[in-house]
């Protein structure tokens, strides 16, 4: 059983009539002990993402 666990998970912005997917049916799994890294270029949703986790956690 993963420790934590992402599953589609959705996060979208809006402005105005524009609306931005920051996450789109995201999905990973972490176990406990493991040591993760987040990488991709900007505006893939890495600040989103661990912002989720910092609510949720």
């Amino acid at each position: 059983m993963p420790y934590i666990e992402f599953k589609n998970v959705v996060k979208e912005y809006k402005m105005g009539e524009v609306s931005i997917k920051a996450l789109n049916k995201t999905n990973f799994q972490i176990e406990k002990g493991e040591l993760v890294v987040i990488v991709g270029p900007s505006g893939a949703g890495k600040t989103t993402a661990l912002n989720i986790l910092r609510r949720n956690g």
